[in-house]
């Protein structure tokens, strides 16, 4: 779950788009991760893309805040 919309004020010229959530989170700790090029994906995005997409898993990563490792995967093509 996550949470978008316009934050501020049209008054005073301030007003952005925003997106919060804890799956806004780890995926910023997941682009970070990434090298140039690369696209990163958790283990419950694996399981929704697999299908779809070649995926190769590159180890567990332990991301910002995070106690736990994360299951990390490289969507090759």
């Amino acid at each position: 779950m996550m949470i978008s919309g316009n934050i501020g004020s049209t008054n005073l010229k301030r007003l952005d788009y925003i997106v919060i959530g804890e799956v806004v989170n780890t995926t910023q700790r997941l682009q970070n991760a990434a090298e140039a090029g690369q696209i990163l994906i958790n283990e419950s995005s694996y399981q929704k893309v697999k299908e779809s997409f070649n995926c190769k898993k590159i180890g567990e990563v332990v991301l910002k805040d995070r106690l736990k490792p994360t299951a990390v995967y490289d969507v090759t093509d």
